[in-house]
């Protein structure tokens, strides 16, 4: 499976400004509509707003025929979930609350599969994957 790009990635590689608006209202139609707006990004809260793997999931999918990339900001750094959060498709997460190097590692090895990290096999199930 070849990788989708990045555009929000190569966007700040790149050092092109970016426009986006953070979204908290966890509905995948006002996350459509705002995906018609022209943004470049759209900031998935699942923090602070009452977003779940599920309704995330709702929402990358309203997102996806339209030219915005999706940050999906997790609850935590929990393994857990940011393997969902990857599984479902997302490409770009903020991580709230990391406060040391040694969590920032965990994070980053918790988007990695082994041995480079811990993320776990189950592509063949994952939308990530394009089935």
């Amino acid at each position: 499976m070849q990788l989708r790009e990045n555009a929000f990635k190569d966007a700040l590689r790149a050092s092109r400004p970016q426009i986006g608006l953070w979204v908290g209202l966890a509905d995948a139609y006002v996350t459509e509509l705002l995906a018609t707006a022209g943004f470049d990004w759209l900031a998935l809260d699942a923090e602070h707003a009452p977003n779940d793997p599920r309704s995330i999931l709702a929402q990358l999918q309203a997102m996806a025929p339209y030219p915005v990339h999706a940050v999906v900001r997790t609850a935590s750094g929990d393994a857990t979930l940011i393997k969902q959060y990857l599984d479902i498709g997302a490409q770009t997460l903020l991580i709230p609350m990391v406060e040391s190097a040694e969590q920032a590692q965990r994070v980053v090895a918790a988007t990695r599969y082994p041995p480079a990290g811990i993320r776990g096999v189950g592509s063949a199930l994952a939308r990530a994957a394009r089935w």
